[in-house]
């Protein structure tokens, strides 16, 4: 089991909450959560009992104060490990960028009920389901996640995505200053961290989101619709379709929800459905290694996880004509993945073109991607530092990629 070297120094638990209320909402109609009280006190009615099975009637109705009133977790202080009830662990092919963190993800689906496979978007879970996803600083960002066990990480956060009644709910917890449990921060907040990346100290402003920048990342507005809902990034089958280690074995994801009996509707052969790569930053070492056609896979699975959600038709960035879906094929639909397409929302002086293919200097996207500023900075949230290896990625790409020349703008 991984340690968590919990050094108060170091770490810096700083929260600066804003006026904000953070995370909440709900789903068809834009209607929201706004409404709902959080508990105020350790802890009242539904929230009150921390032993137990699941507090499910909590989970469908309450925002409670403390991560722990939901019993999600063997160990209330341990949310990387031993879910109760159904709670099954999964990880994606290609993970999203956060500053380095490391992620714990966990789907927690009611019992009696399964989510049904979709083949591009995610998978729809029934009401009661609900999201987990722990948020950590490693020591050293070389040792991230499960595959160190041995290494030091800081709880930062965790995130909850629950499917209610009126659509999906985020609520974001934030860690103690003793980390024996997680406290409810509807307003967001910025938690200093430090660790070391490619032997660099690296001093991250890490934030946990407000409610409208979730909304933002979340946002989806199915066709011939008026109105956005909140819906989950990760749980794609493309993005599922992998081996992972659990106590059992190793085994697909996708086949391991259907042995768990909460997932229905996959193909029954798993080599049909369009997989995104995996692409870690380790990765990064090898891309002077691959073909163009693999270097087109890694890059836009990776832009796919990282950008997708809003650059897509029912994303936020929809009016920007730029989508990232991996299942887009780049041959057929060029200028809607960038290439030699003039910006719609954003300007700068000398670059024209999202993508000049073959030319990095010249192309918005990896400008947008190497930059920290307000602004210029995309992803517009989520990080506060450069992904060097993602950045790598998608400039070895660039520079393969070879189509005529951009016409003049």
């Amino acid at each position: 089991m991984k340690r968590f070297k919990f050094d108060l120094k170091l770490l810096g638990l700083a929260l600066c909450v804003s006026g904000i209320a953070a995370c909440g909402g709900g789903g068809g109609g834009g209607s929201s959560d706004e409404g709902r009280q959080a508990s105020t006190s350790k802890e009242s009615g539904v929230c009150g009992d921390t032993a137990g099975a699941i507090n499910q009637a909590a989970l469908e109705d309450a925002d409670c104060k403390y991560l722990s009133s939901y019993r999600l977790f063997a160990d209330a202080s341990n949310p990387t490990d031993n879910p109760n009830g159904r709670g099954v662990i999964y990880d994606l092919t290609t993970p999203l960028f956060s500053d380095y963190a490391s992620k714990y993800r966990f789907v927690f689906v009611p019992d009696g009920e399964a989510a049904a496979y979709t083949e591009h978007e995610v998978f729809d879970f029934p009401v009661g389901t609900v999201l987990v996803k722990t948020f950590s600083m490693p020591a050293d960002t070389a040792f991230r996640g499960y595959d160190a066990e041995a290494q030091d990480e800081r709880l930062i956060e965790t995130r909850l995505l629950i499917h209610r009644e009126k659509g999906w709910v985020g609520l974001p917890y934030v860690w103690n200053d003793d980390f024996s449990d997680a406290e409810l921060q509807i307003a967001g907040g910025v938690v200093p961290v430090t660790t070391v990346h490619n032997g660099v100290q690296l001093d991250i402003d890490y934030r946990v989101p407000d409610k409208n920048q979730c909304k933002q990342c979340h946002q989806y507005k199915a066709s011939g619709s008026d109105v956005s809902a909140i819906s989950p990034i990760g749980p794609k089958a493309r993005l599922l379709n992998r081996s992972l280690d659990y106590a059992s074995g190793s085994e697909n994801e996708l086949s391991h929800w259907i042995s768990k009996g909460i997932l229905t509707g996959v193909p029954s052969d798993l080599n049909t459905i369009q997989t995104v790569p995996s692409y870690h930053d380790s990765d990064a070492s090898l891309l002077a290694g691959k073909s163009d056609a693999e270097l087109t896979e890694l890059a836009t699975g990776y832009l796919d996880i990282n950008c997708s959600h809003c650059h897509r038709p029912e994303g936020s960035a929809s009016n920007t004509g730029l989508y990232m879906e991996f299942w887009r094929d780049i041959q057929d639909e060029p200028i809607h993945r960038g290439l030699c397409k003039q910006p719609t929302t954003y300007a700068l002086s000398g670059l024209p073109y999202d993508i000049v293919p073959g030319d990095i200097e010249n192309s918005i996207l990896r400008y947008r991607m190497a930059s920290t500023k307000p602004g210029d900075i995309m992803p517009e949230l989520g990080r506060s530092v450069v992904h060097d290896e993602g950045l790598a990625l998608v400039s070895a790409w660039i520079k393969s990629l070879d189509t005529p020349t951009c016409p003049s703008p």
